[in-house]
């Protein structure tokens, strides 16, 4: 994921937010415990909501401790007490996405970005590797999910669904990961989640993409040669992306969640609405942060 699944601060009570920035924080230490102190450098606010949505729905209400970030005692932090399981199988996740992430810019950035992957590839292989003995399916996974991705987008499809579905499907598994979930609602909130961050993703690169001749599913929709899109594009675009916030917010509502489901409603309802406005204008100022 990409770090557009975020919250809206300003809906949130005072105790929620806490709570959000408490995992948050938790997240970040025990990416550092578990996979050395670079790995706090992954934490995303993607991952801190996948965080949420797995601890809400396995039914452990967190508890809490104060304490001081270790890069910044100044800032008081609130750090969970329990929920050990559940921190180590996502950041078993994020490792995995990133050491993904760094394959498959190997592949379709420029020269310096290149550059640097290849300096971060032997740090991901070594986390990816303690990650894949913890979590071995979750390793097939994702790179079932890399390898359908990039046959899709080499056979250059039109269609926005056919697109993001081998990303959609692997973060709707990763949200049912372990779940006993007859009526797959986990695995259709992660599918809507993964629809929208691709899209999204596929949105806010538009520009980059026609530039060096990559492929984004929007242009090749449209057929475009200039990153300025028609308003009948351009509404195109946000209906399939608040289509993809609808059918999350459906699925969610049908998961059982007990947990955070007002945190969790924010980031459907307001923090997805509100990434989507923003790519829909071209803002890409986002002050909003922990």
């Amino acid at each position: 994921m990409f770090g557009y699944v975020r919250v809206e601060k300003g809906e949130l009570k005072v105790k929620e937010y806490e709570a959000y920035r408490g995992v948050y924080c938790s997240l970040c230490r025990a990416l550092s415990r578990r996979y050395g102190i670079c790995a706090r450098l992954i934490l995303s606010y993607d991952m801190t909501f996948l965080a949420l949505v797995r601890f809400s729905k396995f039914g452990e209400g967190l508890s809490f401790r104060p304490g001081r970030c270790p890069f910044n005692p100044a800032k008081r932090c609130n750090y969970c007490t329990n929920g050990e399981a559940q921190f180590d199988f996502i950041c078993a996740a994020a490792v995995l996405m990133f050491y993904y992430k760094v394959k498959d810019d190997l592949q379709d950035e420029g020269i310096w970005r290149r550059a640097l992957m290849l300096l971060l590839l032997p740090i991901a292989a070594l986390w990816r590797k303690k990650a894949k003995r913890a979590f071995p399916a979750l390793d097939t996974l994702l790179s079932a999910a890399m390898t359908a991705q990039a046959r899709v987008e080499a056979n250059g499809t039109p269609s926005f669904d056919q697109a993001s579905h081998a990303s959609a499907d692997a973060l709707g598994c990763i949200f049912a990961f372990g779940s006993e979930d007859p009526d797959r609602w986990m695995y259709r909130f992660g599918y809507a989640v993964g629809r929208w961050v691709y899209l999204t993703d596929a949105a806010d690169d538009l520009e980059k993409d026609l530039k060096r001749g990559r492929f984004n599913v929007f242009i090749r929709a449209f057929g475009l040669r200039s990153p300025t899109l028609t308003d009948k594009e351009k509404e195109e675009i946000q209906a399939t992306l608040n289509a993809s916030i609808g059918m999350a917010i459906d699925a969610f509502q049908r998961t059982g969640c007990v947990y955070y489901s007002s945190i969790i409603e924010n980031v459907l309802y307001e923090g997805m609405a509100h990434a989507t406005e923003r790519f829909m204008k071209g803002d890409e100022t986002d002050e909003r942060s922990l």
